[in-house]
């Protein structure tokens, strides 16, 4: 039988703010991490990365983390060696690695991950008992839509979503003021679509792009569906429209994320806010939104000792606590690092808007610095931890 790679399952939950803190004390065992990634044009790990790539380095040397890059096709797998690269605070150096401890998918492409030769790869590294593979892939929205249905502990987070085709779009549009088309694969809120429904029973769409928002309408949910009926065979959703909740006249939502600590227990590493440009429905900075922080805007919405605010704060610890455990036990997968859209609506209720299992890096430093912290003590616990079972 295949051998599994397990990581015991930690005792009980705890809140971060009760867990020790493993910074300040050096692993007394050297770890080798190797982290799987992308080439930028020069042939060198990263790309736009890099930056991040360097702090990953840094921060491992403090706790006797060796931790090297390398691409799909450099593993031989029958000396077990890889051919990857080292930063040695100077330049990057290229060198032949022995198998790691522990591998960290970050192939940066949804197009080179789905390959099959990659996919391969993947699944050798998952089967093989002296590595420890983890966010082994990227998510797809469906696929977590489906799998968050499954518990009415984390069901009540979503907004409906449904496959997009003639009958659900205009089952969607009649039933809600507004809704979003969303390719199933898409990130960074690319190719987002929103359809309004109008006074005069006519409808308006516009689709996200980084230049600017130009509505177009439609007399009829017929017309509406012709124009966007090019959408059929490309995966795409139809998702509910939320009446989110403003702050200086603008929609935000909120970027957290949560990863798993020194105990293995999942934790908020941090809260974020990120405000649409005017007259724009997503929030993305690449197309017009800004960063804010969570704090400022709470308190400007809500009121610093309002009972509103208090509840978002509550209904974070609840997603906390159920939505990564639910997604890897429905998935399947070894997951240690999520970020979440979250959006709140006027009333303080908070719904999840997306799930990247390949989160990009906060601009934030306080977040960026405790995610760099939670990794490494991470690598410490999978390494202490690890057992193989037959």
């Amino acid at each position: 039988m295949v051998r599994l790679n397990r990581i015991p399952e930690p005792s009980g939950r705890l809140h971060s703010s009760t867990l020790p803190s493993q910074h300040e004390k050096k692993n007394p065992s050297p770890i080798t991490v190797g982290v799987l990634t992308t080439a930028n044009k020069k042939g060198l790990p990263g790309g736009e990365k890099s930056r991040l790539f360097k702090e990953m380095v840094e921060y491992g040397k403090k706790q006797n983390i060796s931790i090297y890059f390398f691409f799909t096709r450099e593993v031989d797998w029958r000396r077990r060696r890889i051919t990857g690269y080292l930063w040695t605070g100077r330049q990057w150096r290229k060198r032949i690695f022995p198998f790691p401890d522990i591998i960290y998918n970050r192939i940066r492409f949804r197009n080179i991950e789905s390959q099959s030769q990659v996919k391969q790869l993947l699944r050798r590294f998952e089967r093989d008992p002296s590595v420890y593979l983890f966010n082994s892939r990227f998510l797809n929205k469906w696929e977590v839509y489906k799998a968050l249905r499954t518990r009415k502990s984390t069901a009540k987070w979503l907004p409906e979503t449904v496959r997009f085709n003639h009958k659900s779009l205009t089952t969607m549009v009649k039933k809600y003021p507004a809704v979003f088309l969303k390719y199933s694969y898409g990130s960074l809120g690319k190719g987002i679509i929103k359809v309004r429904r109008l006074s005069d029973g006519q409808f308006a769409y516009a689709v996200a792009k980084k230049g600017g928002t130009n509505w177009k309408k439609c007399s009829s949910q017929d017309s509406l569906y012709r124009q966007l009926g090019y959408l059929s065979g490309n995966a795409y959703l139809v998702q509910r429209g939320i009446d989110l909740a403003r702050y200086k006249g603008q929609i935000f939502d909120l970027r957290t994320q949560f990863q798993k600590n020194g105990q293995g227990e999942w934790i908020l590493t941090g809260v974020a806010v990120r405000v649409a440009g005017k007259n724009r429905f997503v929030t993305h900075i690449p197309n017009g939104g800004r960063a804010a922080s969570y704090n400022e805007v709470m308190n400007e919405v809500f009121g610093s000792t309002s009972l509103t605010r208090k509840q978002v704060d509550e209904q974070l610890e609840e997603i906390r606590v159920q939505v990564p455990r639910v997604l890897e036990k429905e998935l399947r997968l070894s997951l240690a690092v999520l970020s979440l859209d979250i959006g709140v609506d006027k009333n303080g209720r908070i719904w999840i808007i997306e799930i990247n299992s390949k989160p990009a890096s906060f601009d934030e430093n306080d977040i960026r610095t405790a995610h760099w912290q939670n990794l490494m003590d991470y690598f410490i616990y999978v390494n202490q931890n690890r057992t193989t079972e037959r």
